[in-house]
């Protein structure tokens, strides 16, 4: 530690830069990786709203319509599957036309199809569910929005590819700043770097301080562009929760057996985001550090 204080005080708006970048980095890393995990979710969500209407014929049996019901819930390609009797499509229907004596008279429990309305847990098995109902006897009609899903799908792929390109570029940027200012603090304590050579110091001694150098800044620079992140977001949370109101949980990647939920933030989600601006930050100053240290101390 006190090699590292030592450094820094030699070198101030060199440390001043590395930890600067850094942190800056972490900051847009901190929002990136909260932002790109909230959509992810949020589409995952979004993705499995379109769903397969399966309209039956109005003489089918409801034994052989909740026969078919259970074949498509034992699919593992189905969310949820509703079933909607005749009786119950009456029911909408009048509620739909309560303003219309005449349409409500014209109508009856026989002449309106029972129907199931089949949730996919992936966007992919839409077509594939309807694909299933197709040529079934008792099935009517079987309607699902094709065109909708598939512009869904490649929405939600642009979005992914666009979160992981602006991640890469980030990483590229900041590792090439780390490199810039660990070489001029090298060539700063280059007839230090020259003196231990020449009492046998190995390049591993000389390497240390600039290794551990990484390593505290990546620390401290996560620590506090994490602190600075959470306490803008909660600052805000209550603007959010009214413009995000009648959302459900969303689940981190699917994770919300270890309670990971990106909304609201649990506080395990909120644990495992600082453990992973942290372990990047230090990551980065660490790697950075290397690379230079091994290019220019020879």
């Amino acid at each position: 530690m006190k090699e590292i204080i030592t450094s820094i005080r030699r070198t101030p708006y060199q440390s001043l830069g590395s930890f600067s970048i850094l942190f800056f980095t972490l900051m847009l890393f901190l929002f990136f990786f909260s932002l790109t995990s909230f959509f992810h979710s949020m589409l995952n969500y979004v993705e499995t709203r379109p769903q397969v209407i399966v309209y039956f014929d109005v003489d089918a049996k409801e034994t052989d319509i909740l026969r078919l019901k259970s074949q498509v819930e034992q699919s593992g390609k189905a969310a949820s599957v509703g079933y909607v009797s005749q009786k119950e499509a009456l029911k909408i229907y009048k509620g739909l036309n309560k303003d219309n004596p005449l349409l409500l008279e014209m109508v009856s429990e026989k002449i309106l199809p029972a129907s199931l309305e089949v949730y996919a847990k992936k966007p992919e098995y839409l077509a594939q569910i309807a694909k299933d109902f197709e040529g079934v006897k008792i099935v009517d009609e079987v309607n699902y929005q094709q065109v909708i899903v598939e512009k869904l799908i490649t929405l939600t792929t642009i979005l992914r590819r666009i979160a992981l390109g602006l991640f890469v570029f980030l990483t590229f940027i900041s590792m090439t700043v780390l490199l810039t200012t660990t070489a001029f603090k090298i060539s700063v304590k280059r007839d230090e770097i020259e003196v231990l050579r020449l009492i046998g110091a190995t390049k591993w001694y000389i390497r240390k301080p600039f290794l551990a150098e990484g390593l505290f800044f990546g620390l401290v620079s996560g620590t506090i562009a994490f602190s600075l992140f959470y306490a803008l977001y909660f600052s805000l949370s209550s603007a959010l929760s009214s413009y995000l109101a009648g959302i459900p949980p969303l689940a981190f990647y699917d994770l919300q057996w270890l309670n990971l939920y990106v909304y609201p933030p649990t506080m395990e989600y909120i644990g495992m985001t600082y453990l992973a601006v942290v372990f990047f930050g230090m990551a980065m100053g660490l790697i950075g550090n290397y690379i230079a240290t091994s290019k220019y101390i020879t």
